[in-house]
């Protein structure tokens, strides 16, 4: 979410209603592991309705993606200090 900010996109932190889902053009988890993983579907088992957000990871994934191993990478600054280097 830092990220995103840091980028210019307009972050919230809510819960997203279902009928908000269909609005979605992509989806992703994230976390410093993952670093972002697209999430192609999302079901809803009570009213068997699917939300496709596409098989590859849309422009906004990659470009959050490129941006988080830059900075994993030293080839961006650490502007939060998030990384530590060991000798």
């Amino acid at each position: 979410m830092q990220i995103a900010e840091d980028m210019g996109m307009k972050v919230e932190r809510r819960p997203i209603p279902l009928e908000e889902l269909s609005e979605f053009q992509e989806a992703g988890a994230c976390g410093t592991a993952a670093v972002i993983s697209p999430i192609e579907r999302l079901d809803d088992p009570e009213t068997g309705h699917s939300y496709n957000f596409g098989k590859e990871p849309g422009p906004w994934c990659k470009k959050l993606y490129e941006r988080l191993r830059a900075i994993q990478l030293g080839e961006y600054e650490d502007v939060h200090n998030w990384n530590t280097i060991l000798d």
